[in-house]
């Protein structure tokens, strides 16, 4: 562990579980199949398995594979600007491509500091960064159909129930998988991809992160994307975590850093232009996208600029 960097993955994790928050409750909340309280509870559960099952996969996605390990000072600006541009996103109600910013920060400094960046592995972790939301909302629109044409032969109780166990899968696959990717990414890049230090950090930030999912998780950034953006139903909630989980799966199985808000996003469009009638808050849909593209390159010129030589 690189002690100086803990309380910045700290602080980090805390404002991660309050925007990410947005993906899980706000959606959850809006389908009106759980409650806030319900729906906190369901994140948390799957943040911590997916941390600590799969979240070692990720202790070398950015340092000592996207570049040769780097030193103190290029993964401290890191995790400073990743924390500035996630809060800065999050009081604006806007959800925060957290691959993005990491990425570019670690790029930018590692560039500054005249470290050798893999091309290959950049070119990889951008290319799923684009295919991933296409692949997520193909997904949710086969989801929708296929759960449409299931429900409309249940009873309404029937219906109900499928539902709710389809919401709550769901959502415990997307959590799962924002705890292995992201929070085992942080935890690599705090412990310098060592796998026994950081296996433990990962532990001790997904914890962290859902303190942060607890305290903010019933309002503010989870009003964007469940409310404001567009509204699905139960099998439509359905349709779009088990599209984006298996996504981001993937990109985690091959030590990929992905963002879940982008393929939650697309999952999302996939799913709503299922049905005929689709309502889809356009304006904040294109800042959303919109920010995603512009802030992994404002991270890295920030990243290259602000580190010390």
């Amino acid at each position: 562990m690189i002690e100086p960097l803990l309380p910045l993955a700290g602080i980090l994790a805390f404002v991660f579980g309050w925007n990410n928050s947005s993906f899980l409750i706000g959606n959850m909340r809006a389908s009106g199949t759980l409650g806030a309280r319900a729906a906190v509870l369901v994140s948390v559960v799957g943040l911590l398995v997916g941390t600590l099952v799969e979240g070692p996969r990720m202790l070398r996605g950015l340092d000592g594979s996207l570049a040769a390990a780097s030193p103190e000072t290029g993964l401290a600006t890191t995790f400073a600007l990743s924390i500035a541009f996630t809060v800065g996103l999050t009081l604006l109600k806007l959800p925060a491509s957290f691959s993005g910013i990491m990425v570019g920060s670690f790029v930018g400094a590692a560039t500054a500091l005249g470290l050798a960046v893999s091309t290959n592995q950049l070119i990889l972790i951008v290319s799923f960064w684009f295919i991933g939301p296409v692949v997520a909302a193909l997904a949710a629109f086969l989801l929708r159909k296929a759960a449409s044409r299931i429900v409309s032969g249940l009873s309404l109780v029937g219906m109900d129930s499928f539902s709710r166990v389809g919401v709550i899968g769901g959502s415990l696959a997307v959590a799962f998988v924002l705890g292995a990717n992201n929070i085992g990414l942080m935890a690599g890049t705090a412990s310098g991809g060592d796998a026994a230090e950081g296996t433990a950090t990962a532990a001790l930030l997904a914890a962290v992160a859902v303190v942060g999912t607890v305290a903010f998780g019933k309002g503010r950034v989870s009003d964007t994307i469940g409310d404001r953006m567009l509204s699905l139903s139960p099998q439509g909630v359905f349709a779009v975590f088990a599209g984006a989980a298996s996504t981001v799966l993937v990109g985690t199985l091959l030590q990929v850093p992905m963002s879940i808000g982008e393929s939650v996003l697309g999952g999302m469009f996939g799913a709503a232009y299922s049905q005929r009638t689709t309502l889809i808050n356009r304006r904040v849909a294109s800042i959303s996208i919109g920010m995603w593209l512009v802030t992994p390159l404002m991270a890295f010129a920030l990243g290259f600029l602000l580190t010390p030589r």
